[in-house]
């Protein structure tokens, strides 16, 4: 007899298999990240087909057979309406989901990232429609993101020989995890790239104090670009080191 499990979770991801199954990525308040297969959920007339959409919170049971865990039942708790009806929070928020997806392991319990994740939803469900903080909370959550999962980079001190850099003498490496100074940059055998005191200025203040100080910030198009570069180079490399 399968014994049947509850629990709160995110719909991060859905993919379709066979002629009428989804396959869901779910992170759950209980039992972490797990997949679970809705059978015949692709049908106009499953009982699941309403309760169980992408970037949504949702109530589920599942049961736990040899191979796979197979959906029974979801009730839907929020739909995060203003999510969907915005195109910018939408993108921002697959963008965040499939970071999330691509970190975190598998039923792996961690009540700090469930935190993180309910109030990545609920503070940018609530944000007024203004492009620049919608960025910023995405860095925010981004960079916040990493350093729960323990990939905190160095932004106050050389990665090599630990001594605080000077202003506008100081690189970064994401293969070391953060600065490296002027001096210490021509022993370095990897890719170097140059990161201005501006951005780093934007990535101490949203790793080292709370949205409601973050969310003052504003950032010009030079700076933001600057920014989407060190965040992608270095989740790049996080994703190949795992």
């Amino acid at each position: 007899m399968f014994v049947r499990h509850r629990s709160q979770g995110y719909v991060l991801k859905r993919e379709n298999v066979n002629e009428a199954d989804q396959v869901f990525s779910i992170y759950t308040k209980d039992f972490g990240e797990i997949r679970v297969l809705a059978k015949a959920s692709r049908r106009l007339n499953s009982k699941l087909r309403s309760f169980i959409q992408v970037l949504t919170l949702v109530e589920i049971e599942f049961v736990q057979g040899k191979t796979i865990k197979t959906l029974t039942d979801a009730v839907l708790i929020e739909r995060f309406s203003s999510i969907k009806k915005n195109l910018l929070k939408l993108r921002l928020t697959y963008n965040f989901g499939r970071t999330f997806n691509s970190l975190v392991k598998i039923q792996e319990t961690d009540d700090n990232l469930w935190r993180l994740l309910d109030r990545f939803f609920h503070i940018l469900d609530l944000e007024k429609e203004d492009a620049n903080k919608l960025e910023i909370l995405y860095y925010y959550f981004f960079w916040n993101l990493l350093d729960v999962l323990g990939y905190r980079p160095e932004l106050k001190s050389c990665t090599s020989c630990r001594q605080k850099p000077l202003p506008d003498k100081f690189f970064w490496i994401s293969h070391q995890g953060g600065l490296v100074c002027k001096n210490c940059v021509n022993k370095v055998k990897t890719k170097v790239d140059k990161i201005d005191i501006q951005t780093l200025k934007i990535l101490r203040i949203i790793l080292d104090y709370d949205w409601k100080v973050s969310r003052r910030l504003k950032i010009d198009p030079e700076i933001r670009r600057g920014l989407k570069i060190i965040s992608k180079k270095y989740f790049n490399h996080i994703y190949e080191k795992r």
